[in-house]
């Protein structure tokens, strides 16, 4: 019994340690490409996921992080085939795994697999479905990705943050939010990211704090207080426009729009602890931080 308790406390650390990494890495293509389908580029993400989920990497719709395939034909062909030509060639993909923000390349990886269809949209989707999610090819590439990133982020931290800061002070908070979110959570030191990811919030608070005050004033003005009080949630309540922003609260709560009231004092009764109020922060923050990866207009991202 004692080594069946042992042996579960052991196995339980170690999933503990590999899932608590803290790393997202996204599947993202170039813009303008023309290669891959929206379909073939779902199926070619689709055979990463077993190898990051063993390795404890999480997947991620958006992330500064990304696994950026390219893609070349290798002795192409296309023989004609009664009513349609066949295209067949040696499909070559070429995976690399790198920080958009800083082009900091952590692993790469060519696989070359033959593929044959009506169309080179065809080929490339009869090779992905010959390459098998358990590539041992492929979960190298995953674990030691993962492996360079988080070695990468131990030692160039202060760095890292540093570059964050040089964003802030040209008031592009999102991309120095972006930056700082793409650092593994388990890393020594992850305090310093979190207190400089609160603090570039803040900053992106003050210049962004009377645009949405001024949204939320004119939501309720129009009467409409759910749109109102979604503005208001946006708002560090310790931030400069917060007067403004309790004033607009106990407005609202002076309605007859039960629902927009049990959501202020919601807002209200969040704003008073602390521990809530930096979890919202955070969020907010990591909102930030997607909204711009997803308005890069050098990448696309499959999900």
């Amino acid at each position: 019994m004692r080594k069946v308790l042992l042996t579960m406390i052991i196995l339980l650390t170690s999933y503990a340690t590999i899932y608590a990494q803290g790393i997202e890495i996204a599947f993202a293509l170039p813009v303008g490409n023309c290669q891959l389908s929206d379909n073939t580029a779902k199926m070619l993400r689709s055979k990463f996921l077993p190898a990051m989920t063993e390795s404890g990497v999480e997947t991620a719709e958006v992330s500064t992080i990304a696994i950026k395939p390219e893609i070349s034909f290798v002795n192409k062909q296309v023989v004609e085939g009664g009513m349609r030509n066949i295209h067949t060639s040696d499909i070559q993909f070429n995976f690399v795994c790198t920080n958009l923000a800083t082009s900091t390349t952590f692993a790469s990886c060519v696989v070359t697999v033959r593929g044959e269809g009506f169309s080179d949209d065809d080929a490339i989707k009869n090779a992905i479905s010959k390459l098998s999610a358990q590539d041992k090819r492929l979960t190298d590439f995953v674990n030691k990705a993962k492996d360079k990133i988080i070695d990468y982020y131990q030692h160039n931290l202060n760095s890292v943050i540093s570059r964050a800061r040089t964003f802030a002070n040209i008031q592009q908070y999102d991309e120095g939010l972006a930056l700082l979110f793409s650092c593994p959570a388990t890393i020594s030191g992850y305090t310093k990211v979190n207190n400089e990811i609160t603090t570039i919030y803040r900053q992106y608070q003050t210049q962004e704090c009377n645009n949405v005050i001024q949204k939320a004033r004119a939501e309720f003005s129009n009467g409409n207080f759910d749109a109102a009080v979604e503005y208001l949630q946006q708002i560090d309540m310790t931030s400069s426009c917060a007067t403004e922003a309790k004033q607009l609260c106990t407005q609202i709560k002076q309605t007859k729009d039960a629902e927009a009231r049990r959501a202020v004092e919601l807002i209200e009764r969040q704003s008073q602890r602390e521990a809530e109020l930096e979890k919202t922060r955070i969020k907010a923050a990591r909102d930030v931080a997607v909204a711009y990866c997803k308005r890069r207009n050098d990448v696309y991202f499959v999900w």
